[in-house]
């Protein structure tokens, strides 16, 4: 009698073993997925402030292409190198062709590893010409070398986007540097 008392003991350690890893691995894997909801909410929501920001700088660069010297408008906009933890690239695109007044363009931003994407839809009356950039300092110049007059963005830095007139050498440049 007391052999099987014995394997019964052992019998149920085991399958309150069993029981216990079960549990905690449905728990794992539940808190897992949630988790991974959350940081994509994150990367969601940083991506709409960064675009917000960049949209801003946008406008500031049209409003005064429009006015002034239009060899001299260079805005610099300080956007995050990373959200979340993550790189990510902004492209723009033409919804509406700069024929038509205001010329409208989608601004999508991209995070590289959880491949969240937002859009935003922007109107300008100077074109914006259609490119893709990595996040991080970020410069508004107007091109005034084609036919029509564009805005451009592209890469930079501090230093050489706040210039309030560009370099001769990165006049015909998409990197500013």
């Amino acid at each position: 009698m007391t052999r099987d008392r014995a394997v019964s003991i052992t019998v149920n350690y085991v399958i309150a073993l069993a029981i216990t890893a079960v549990l905690i691995s449905g728990l794992l894997i539940g808190a897992g997925g949630y988790v991974e909801d959350q940081r994509e909410a994150v990367v969601r929501e940083e991506l709409r402030v960064v675009g917000e920001q960049l949209v801003a700088g946008i406008d500031d660069a049209d409003r005064l292409s429009r006015v002034g010297d239009p060899g001299a408008v260079r805005v610099g906009i300080d956007l995050p190198e990373r959200v979340a933890g993550e790189t990510y690239l902004i492209e723009v695109t033409e919804v509406r062709p700069s024929g038509s007044n205001p010329s409208r363009h989608d601004l999508t931003l991209r995070s590289s590893r959880t491949d969240v994407s937002i859009t935003l839809t922007i109107s300008t009356l100077v074109d914006l010409e259609e490119t893709s950039v990595t996040g991080g300092w970020t410069a508004v110049r107007l091109d005034t070398g084609g036919a029509a007059h564009a805005l451009v963005l592209a890469e930079g830095n501090a230093s050489s986007t706040l210039a309030l007139t560009a370099p001769e050498a990165d006049l015909g440049r998409e990197t500013l540097g």
